[in-house]
């Protein structure tokens, strides 16, 4: 069969079969890069949250990314597990966990945005890097001072809700990584 002079059995084609087919099975070593090249994906993504992004297409674009790559760590863990003989169970919870955190970004982004709509002339001009520089100087002086009392200990706390989901996904991966494979 073939697809605009493509087979089926075209290099291109296994690539997007790794990544957004869930049958098969996935040994180590090609799990291994599967996985870094999601994660890789995944922090390049962030940079469609940012300022000329957002103001022309909108929080769009880095929905559906996100969609497309919770969906490929989904398949490449459960053709890993399957080459394991562990049940795939958990690989969807922990992609849950992950969506729901990506949803409680998406709804606060979409709040920042929706407040800055007004004033996207000033946005251009730097306002972006000034309110990472003020969150940076927040951290810092969470860190460095001793004044902040019971505030660190919340901010802190939100910072370790808000990284869980990461966490604990790669830590599956680690794990999922390190099965031997069953015949």
């Amino acid at each position: 069969m073939e697809f605009a002079r493509a087979s089926c059995h075209d290099g291109g084609m296994g690539v997007l079969s790794l990544l957004f087919s869930h049958s098969g099975r996935l040994q180590q070593r090609p799990f291994v890069v599967a996985a870094v090249l999601v994660y890789l994906a995944s922090f390049l993504s962030q940079t469609l949250l940012s300022v000329p992004v957002t103001s022309r297409a909108g929080l769009w674009p880095f929905a559906i990314v996100q969609v497309l790559l919770v969906w490929a760590w989904v398949v490449i863990h459960i053709k890993r597990l399957r080459d394991a003989g562990k049940s795939p169970g958990l690989a969807v919870g922990i992609a849950s966990l992950y969506v729901l955190a990506l949803v409680l970004l998406l709804l606060v982004m979409a709040m920042i945005t929706a407040s800055d709509s007004r004033s996207s002339d000033f946005l251009m001009t730097g306002q972006g890097l000034i309110q990472l520089f003020a969150v940076l100087y927040i951290i810092g002086a969470v860190l460095g001072s001793s004044e902040f009392g019971v505030l660190a200990y919340w901010l802190f706390g939100f910072l370790a809700l808000l990284l869980l989901p990461l966490v604990v996904a790669i830590g599956f991966s680690i794990w999922t990584g390190t099965r031997p494979s069953v015949p």
